[in-house]
């Protein structure tokens, strides 16, 4: 708002007494806060992943669920990151490199754009990013020459989904994980992925250059690394010694 009354007054309405004081009200009454107090274990929604294997007895559209979860908790970025992607920025190796030359919600002047690598599980194939990548796009092969999109609608005609199409598998794949999405949205992977590698130890400066935050960012610390619910973990402390 103050940006936009700029344009047309010559008053620093920012500097205004008034203003201060309301904003200071507002700000008393109702603190930016978390919006969730606990986030969900990624473990048992690794765990049903990793189940989905044998990728040719696998239905498309639970290969296309498991492909988008595992890229959103692998990158911790949004679905408009994931929908993105193209094929031709995408580069199958010994590692799996791809970049996003398009315009992102993190994206300004003197940023990187996002760039991910993603090594290969051979001992994990059934949670090899690059495995999947490859299968994906060898059953998606009907899509028009001009769809560069990695991700396409389930059904004819095959065109690229939007972010809204890739949330809303995500959330389906929570949900069949057994992650309440009444409370959990699809961008709760981005708190769920950030906070485990907090957990794990990762250091803050990479989880925000990964994730597509700044370094001088407090976004992770006051938003996103939030406690990890593990109902199990009282009991397992005290029984299984």
């Amino acid at each position: 708002m103050r940006s936009a009354v700029s344009l047309i007054s010559i008053n620093e309405i920012g500097n205004d007494p008034l203003v201060r004081r309301f904003c200071r009200g507002v700000a008393a009454l109702k603190p930016p806060r978390p919006r969730y107090d606990f986030i969900w274990d990624p473990a048992p929604v690794i765990a049903k992943l990793a189940s989905i294997y044998a990728y040719e007895e696998v239905p498309l559209k639970r290969i296309t669920t498991k492909l988008v979860l595992l890229l959103a908790l692998g990158t911790g970025q949004r679905a408009q990151t994931l929908a993105a992607i193209r094929l031709s920025q995408i580069s199958l190796g010994k590692k799996i490199l791809i970049r996003c030359p398009d315009r992102t919600k993190t994206s300004a002047p003197g940023r990187y754009q996002p760039f991910f690598s993603f090594s290969r599980f051979l001992e994990h194939e059934n949670l090899c990013i690059g495995q999947l990548i490859e299968h994906y796009i060898e059953r998606t092969t009907l899509r028009p020459p001009s769809c560069d999109s990695l991700f396409i609608s389930l059904f004819k005609p095959y065109r690229a989904v939007t972010a809204q199409t890739l949330g809303r598998w995500i959330k389906q794949g929570l949900q069949e994980a057994g992650i309440n999405t009444e409370t959990y949205s699809a961008h709760s992977t981005r708190h769920a992925s950030t906070s485990q590698a907090a957990k794990k130890g990762v250091s803050s400066d990479l989880i925000k250059r990964a994730a597509g935050w700044t370094g001088e960012s407090r976004t992770f610390a006051n938003f996103y690394n939030r406690p990890i619910i593990n109902p199990e973990e009282f009991s397992n402390a005290v029984l299984l010694t």
